[in-house]
């Protein structure tokens, strides 16, 4: 829909209240942050945005956002509306979560996205427990990289989310959970094999399996390696679960989260501590635009649990698995 068609819904600025369509595109600039951002969110173009908030605004006599840093800042008339705008879509929103309900003999959905690392044992595991309570509920897993995360919160395909670090975005909010040792897995027969500890001199010359500098495991592996490990890594992978798959094909050791490690895997893979340590941690991410749903908070409690409860694979002195 061209700028001229889409405003043309809203009508002119003669002092009627404010219509839904400009709700609909204010409250989706809130979420997002920019008109682009709230362009996509309503398939409608960047221009079109933009026109429907310079009339929402004319209409209502006093600006609604200023332009900070490239980014839209809500003003305090902003704020407030937004408040009241929120009420109403959550009620709107409980209405049609009461509807799915009644037709589901009370069963829920719970939307859940997870970076792959924690989908081989964590969320798996958790789950397990999860499902134990809440046995009618319904699941949508997603894997996803970091970059896409904020991204399924601010089209509401997410209820709650599980990854190595917190987006930064002002409509979410992260909690760490834990920390996870980073241990180096290689294939059987490799020399470091016969290491008790694999140290950063020990990449001085193997070819070995490792990350961009922009990835999770990249940015947590820097303080290991320092000034840059010796010898530049012979491939290149942007999860672990790759990592992984790939010693498992004798290409070469490779760092990676104990949470990637299946026990099918570890079956047939050397893991060994790393020295100096590396940990990754683990974050829970939902949106602060509205209470968690209840299905999400249940499942995070499952998640905190897990994690109390459960053994990292390969590390000595780790409590066994219940």
């Amino acid at each position: 829909m061209d700028a001229d068609a889409y405003a043309d819904e809203v009508g002119p600025s003669a002092g009627r209240p404010l219509n839904l369509r400009q709700i609909e595109v204010f409250r989706a600039i809130m979420m997002s942050g920019s008109i682009s951002g709230a362009g996509r969110m309503l398939h409608v173009s960047q221009p079109a945005v933009s026109r429907v908030l310079a009339l929402t605004e004319s209409r209502l006599g006093y600006r609604l956002f200023e332009r900070v840093k490239s980014r839209l800042s809500p003003t305090a008339e902003a704020r407030r509306l937004y408040a009241e705008v929120e009420q109403v879509y959550g009620g709107i929103q409980r209405v049609n979560d009461l509807a799915a309900s009644l037709g589901q003999s009370g069963a829920g959905m719970l939307k859940i996205v997870a970076s792959a690392s924690f989908g081989q044992r964590l969320i798996p595991m958790a789950l397990e427990r999860f499902r134990g309570r809440n046995a009618d509920a319904r699941v949508d897993y997603r894997s996803v990289t970091f970059d896409e995360l904020a991204a399924y919160f601010l089209s509401g395909q997410a209820d709650i989310g599980i990854s190595m670090q917190p987006p930064d975005h002002p409509n979410l909010t992260s909690v760490r959970l834990a920390q996870v040792p980073v241990v180096c897995v290689m294939p059987e027969s490799h020399p470091l094999a016969t290491h008790e500890v694999v140290r950063p001199e020990d990449f001085a010359s193997a070819a070995w399996i490792g990350y961009p500098r922009d990835t999770p495991l990249g940015r947590a592996l820097q303080p290991f390696f320092g000034d840059g490990p010796r010898c530049a890594a012979a491939v290149e992978v942007h999860s672990p679960v790759t990592a992984c798959s790939f010693v498992q094909q004798g290409l070469g050791p490779a760092l990676v989260d104990a949470w990637c490690v299946t026990p099918d895997q570890a079956a047939h893979m050397v893991l060994r501590p790393i020295e100096p340590q590396a940990c990754v941690e683990i974050w829970a991410t939902h949106s602060n635009l509205s209470a968690p749903p209840l299905l999400a908070r249940r499942f995070l409690a499952a998640v905190k649990k897990t994690l109390e409860g459960v053994a990292q694979p390969g590390l000595a002195g780790a409590p066994d698995e219940d």
